[in-house]
């Protein structure tokens, strides 16, 4: 398995329901793009504190990360352990 790297944006909404910061969506891009481009669309989103989902406009977020992420390349892998690998040899 071999593994690259992801770029992209995270952008951190506050919860209509609830009124927490769990609120994220996630813009995934191999380039810098400008903030104009990434508040300009509406996410799917869903709060990871009360469940709450639906849509969200970019422009109500409140913080936009830039974020590197390791993935995994081979479809139907994972980062870390595999369960049904062998043991391993010298």
């Amino acid at each position: 398995m071999s593994t690259g790297k992801t770029q992209g944006y995270v952008l951190t909404f506050r919860c209509i329901n609830c009124g927490k910061y769990e609120v994220f969506a996630h813009y995934a891009t191999e380039r810098i793009v400008f903030e104009d481009q990434i508040r300009g669309r509406l996410y799917q989103v869903s709060c990871e504190s009360c469940g709450w989902n639906g849509d969200a406009c970019g422009l109500s977020a409140i913080r936009i990360s830039h974020t590197t992420e390791l993935k995994a390349r081979a479809a139907g892998q994972r980062l870390g352990c595999d369960a049904t690998a062998g043991p391993l040899r010298d």
